[in-house]
């Protein structure tokens, strides 16, 4: 499952409802994040997420402006 999210800060927001499937499904769950810059596509996995919000200046980045990379994070092995 990917969410897919646009940001014009360092943070996005998620509902309770889309907090709790990210921390309930943790493994082959991404959050992909899109920013207003230029060559800012950013691919997150749900184990990234805290409990109060995804603050994306301290997750770990699966995956960077490379869609080749993006892709083999989402379709690859465990």
């Amino acid at each position: 499952m990917v969410e897919l999210k646009v940001s014009t800060r360092n943070k996005i927001t998620l509902s309770p409802h889309q907090k709790l499937f990210h921390m309930s499904h943790p493994k082959r769950s991404f959050i992909f994040v899109k920013t207003l810059a230029p060559r800012s596509a950013k691919l997150y996995e749900s184990s990234a997420l805290n409990a109060s919000n995804f603050d994306i200046r301290d997750a770990k980045i699966a995956a960077q402006d490379d869609w080749t990379a993006i892709k083999e994070a989402l379709i690859g092995g465990d």
